[in-house]
């Protein structure tokens, strides 16, 4: 069966990172970035664009930055040796509250609960690797207690958004507007649910941003200054400054 690149790319990441010595397993050996996000902002987008901009500056020894978005629950299944169907029951975005409960009482895939706790112990691990950027699921609270995060919400206009959803999507703006609002709504119920926290609480962010005002490139470019002002990445190429080539 085939996969997905982002999926091989996300194992890839994990084997490699896990045939490191042991000992250097049990801390953070590199930043890693969250990337919580209101519909129709550009998250996926812009984490990929981030990795490309860190694997360009770092140095050649490092582990290269990865992108783990929907892999991740892929990926989860396939460390828990479970089937891969089960990804349906674990959307982000749009939790089938009915079709997860009759699953749970016929025994047709472990509990909700039991696999959202799965997802949040992998989004754990790889931030304890470090040099990963993970989006959505209430990363940000899942690895609040991890070293060298760095923790963004992605906010914008709702007109804006729904231009930028309808223009990927391939719909008219009226149905943009309804998914977004559904989008937000879902996500916003995912992190009450697992975390009891209020997606829209600033203060589980470092940083929020108005995409409106910014490109991915220029939000990208943000994040890569903000990391190098902190300390927290070593640049291989001392000229590049935010913007440049």
């Amino acid at each position: 069966m085939e996969t997905h690149p982002s999926i091989d790319k996300a194992n890839a990441f994990i084997d490699i990172q896990l045939r490191r010595p042991a000992s250097a397993r049990h801390v953070a050996v590199g930043p890693f970035v969250t990337i919580s996000r209101e519909s129709g902002t550009g998250g996926s987008a812009l984490a990929e664009e981030i990795g490309r901009r860190l694997n360009r500056m770092q140095t050649v020894d490092k582990p290269a930055w990865t992108a783990f978005d929907r892999n991740l629950v892929a990926r989860m299944l396939e460390d828990c040796h479970l089937s891969s169907t089960l990804a349906r029951f674990l959307p982000e975005d749009r939790v089938s509250e009915i079709d997860a409960s009759v699953g749970e009482i016929i025994g047709l895939h472990p509990s909700i609960w039991t696999m959202v706790h799965q997802t949040n112990g992998l989004m754990r691990r790889l931030a304890a690797l470090g040099n990963v950027i993970l989006v959505g699921r209430g990363a940000n609270l899942a690895t609040a207690n991890t070293a060298h995060g760095l923790h963004l919400r992605l906010i914008a206009p709702v007109e804006q958004r729904a231009q930028r959803t309808a223009r990927v999507q391939g719909m008219s703006i009226d149905k943009a507007f309804v998914f977004n609002r559904k989008t937000d709504h879902a996500r916003r119920d995912y992190v009450r649910s697992f975390f009891d926290s209020d997606i829209d609480d600033a203060s589980t962010y470092d940083l929020v941003v108005n995409m409106a005002h910014f490109t991915i490139d220029g939000a990208a470019d943000l994040v890569v200054s903000v990391l190098h002002s902190r300390g927290e990445i070593e640049v291989a190429h001392p000229t590049y400054s935010p913007g440049g080539v």
